[in-house]
């Protein structure tokens, strides 16, 4: 078998398919298989492979400034009610093959166009030295990761401008969750509703998640952290880029018009629970409009579920979200804010600035006076 990779060559890879997720081309609005027995093309049944612009990247892959976004729309087509459903994966997986059948239900059961995106460092974004690596080191960390999937979002309004702009809801699952939260904090006005599964919320390092009794991070891995997974061994972010990477340390940026749904497995040992349950407690006490539910048993897949109906991610949020995604509207919601977004950390503030192409983040110094 043979698949178009994303420069349009040619790669042969075997025939276990598990081998290697399937790579999608550019091709507008199909995605290009060649059988090397048949020599014919056919198209994937509904993803649309788009690439994008976004900010400050070139990719170590291709040497072009695109990320791609995959968008599956409803069955029955694109109308005015139509919401838009960004779709976002976890650290290290790929996003044009995650999600993908889900994406079709979501989209038909809840008339939503659905776009799941390929951040920078990850996936097919990114070329590890090793093989057994699917991610970058140094690693984004869910800064300019969140760009990414903000300018997914926008780049998806822009080619459905019938879209219900009260209806732009985020879904995001253990490294897409800690993206989500920082997308509500970068982009306060966009979203009617958010939805974080298994999410890390606090950038620790091994020994910081001991001390503060994140005990289940990583718990195959004694002593690592999601910072040294970023940086490697001994690594560690200056207080400014470690502080614009925290949202539960910026939760009170949270807009207060979108409810955020926390689901969290009890047994997850990639992701401790604790996560959700300190930015629940964070968003309670900041009288945020938020939900947790902890699914007995689940781990960082729900596997394990003792509940049927909560035996994956995709069950659990259909079981405590359903009803909402169906319902939620933001009347006002904006793609453009009235005001730039100022996010203040130690030594100064991150600002995020907004045009038709979506967000730019930028960096001001804190200037004290003589």
């Amino acid at each position: 078998m043979h698949w178009l990779n994303k420069s349009g060559l040619v790669t042969t890879v075997n025939n276990d398919t598990t081998a290697l997720p399937p790579l999608l081309a550019h091709s507008g609005a199909t995605a290009v298989m060649v059988d090397a027995t048949m020599a014919t093309m056919t198209t994937a049944t509904r993803v649309q492979t788009i690439p994008f612009a976004t900010q400050d990247y070139t990719s170590v892959q291709h040497g072009d400034e695109r990320i791609d976004m995959y968008v599956t729309e409803p069955a029955t087509g694109v109308r005015g009610t139509t919401g838009l459903l960004l779709l976002v994966h976890g650290w290290g997986t790929d996003g044009s093959s995650d999600y993908v059948g889900e994406s079709e239900q979501l989209a038909d059961t809840f008339d939503l166009v659905v776009t799941r995106v390929e951040f920078r460092h990850s996936g097919r974004e990114a070329r590890h030295p090793l093989p057994d690596r699917t991610f970058d080191v140094p690693y984004d960390l869910s800064k300019l990761q969140t760009i990414d999937c903000l300018r997914a979002a926008y780049a998806t309004l822009r080619r459905y401008p019938q879209l219900d702009r009260t209806r732009v809801i985020y879904w995001g699952a253990s490294q897409g969750a800690y993206l989500g939260a920082q997308s509500l904090i970068f982009a306060p006005h966009l979203w009617a509703y958010a939805v974080f599964v298994c999410g890390i919320y606090q950038p620790l390092s091994g020994a910081d998640a001991q001390a503060r009794g994140f005990s289940m991070d990583l718990r195959a891995k004694p002593g690592i952290g999601f910072v040294e997974c970023a940086l490697g061994t001994g690594g560690s972010f200056p207080p400014a880029e470690e502080d614009i990477r925290n949202p539960y340390r910026n939760a009170a940026l949270l807009p207060a018009e979108v409810p955020v749904a926390l689901i969290h497995g009890t047994n997850d040992e990639l992701a401790d629970i604790r996560h959700s349950v300190m930015l629940y407690a964070r968003l309670q006490g900041l009288r945020r409009a938020v939900q947790f539910y902890a699914i007995e048993n689940g781990d960082h897949w729900m596997r394990g579920a003792t509940h049927k109906d909560e035996e994956s991610a995709y069950q659990a949020v259909l079981k405590h979200c359903g009803d909402t995604l169906l319902t939620v509207r933001r009347p006002g919601a904006s793609l453009l804010p009235s005001a730039p977004v100022h996010i203040p950390v130690r030594g100064g503030t991150f600002v995020v600035t907004y045009t038709a192409e979506g967000p730019t983040l930028a960096w001001q110094l804190c200037m004290k006076p003589l």
